[in-house]
């Protein structure tokens, strides 16, 4: 079929692209002879539409058909399955068995673990914030101790002491114990400051006595306090500071005495002594507390040899 060949749309004599219409001499019209193609175009296609829409309509009823049988079996063996289990007896019902690391494995030492637990750090900024608090509290006793009165300097002091001391009496209520043990220690070391403070402000003539017998003095009225205090509240600290704080007080007061070798070997002695009394006494507690007793008694008995 030549495609080149159309009607000619104005009188409908037969016409063609190179020659034009033959009956009215119109000139060559390409579209003209466009439309003419695509009418056959149409034409064809007509047919092939008509089939694949009836092919369709075949394979659409053939999918409803199947879907509907599957559905219709796959009832039947719920319904079965269903019947099987009501019919079986109930197993026993007991805890599962553990999965767990082998022996010898550690049940942290999975990768990603967390290296160490929420208390172990609350406790380690406990610590840290209680050395800055204690810092501060050393500067500005040494340092802003001069820019204020004799009147000013012992109320600052007081209530900044009674402050920190009665801080851990409503944390330990409250359930907070690290923070009332950092509190604590914070406190029972501004009572050393104000022994200190009393010194230097020459208080009730504290300045004319000899340095170490009023530092003696200090460390046994702190090592009093403290002790009074843990039993009060009932915390660990205050028992350890007040160790600490008792451990000078002998050879402080010896100093004066102007003590030969054995002198101070009965000193150091007795140091040890009392930090042994006081490992036999922490001995069924276990723990830092013996830990702590254990290494002052053993720096008294050096200290003494």
């Amino acid at each position: 079929m030549n495609d080149t060949r159309y009607p000619c749309p104005a009188c409908g004599a037969p016409a063609d692209l190179s020659a034009g219409c033959s009956g009215c001499r119109r000139a060559p019209d390409p579209i003209a002879a466009e439309v003419v193609r695509l009418s056959r175009e149409v034409a064809e296609l007509e047919p092939q539409v008509e089939r694949a829409r009836r092919a369709y309509t075949e394979l659409a009823g053939r999918l409803s058909t199947v879907s509907g049988r599957r559905a219709e079996l796959a009832a039947v063996v719920r319904a079965g399955l269903a019947a099987s289990v009501v019919a079986r007896p109930a197993p026993l019902v007991g805890p599962p068995p553990s999965i767990g690391p082998g022996p010898g494995v550690a049940a942290d030492s999975r990768p990603g673990a967390a290296e160490t637990s929420t208390r172990t750090v609350q406790g380690l900024l406990f610590v840290l914030g209680g050395l800055l608090l204690g810092t501060a509290a050393v500067v500005f006793t040494a340092v802003a101790w001069a820019a204020v009165g004799v009147a000013g300097r012992a109320l600052i002091l007081a209530a900044f002491t009674a402050l920190a001391l009665g801080v851990p009496l409503l944390a330990v209520r409250r359930g907070l114990r690290g923070t009332a043990e950092t509190f604590a220690a914070v406190g029972l070391l501004l009572v050393v400051l104000d022994g200190y403070a009393a010194w230097s402000v020459d208080l009730a003539g504290v300045a004319d006595w000899p340095g170490s017998r009023y530092a003696a003095l200090v460390g046994g009225a702190s090592a009093a306090v403290a002790v009074a205090y843990g039993r009060w509240s009932g915390l660990t600290g205050p028992w350890f500071a007040a160790l600490v704080a008792a451990q000078p007080a002998l050879p402080l007061l010896a100093a004066e005495a102007g003590l030969g070798a054995a002198g101070w070997a009965l000193v150091l002695l007795g140091v040890a002594s009392l930090n042994l009394a006081v490992l036999a006494a922490l001995r069924g507690r276990g723990g830092a507390a013996q830990l702590v007793g254990r290494v002052l008694a053993g720096t008294g008995h050096v200290a003494a040899l």
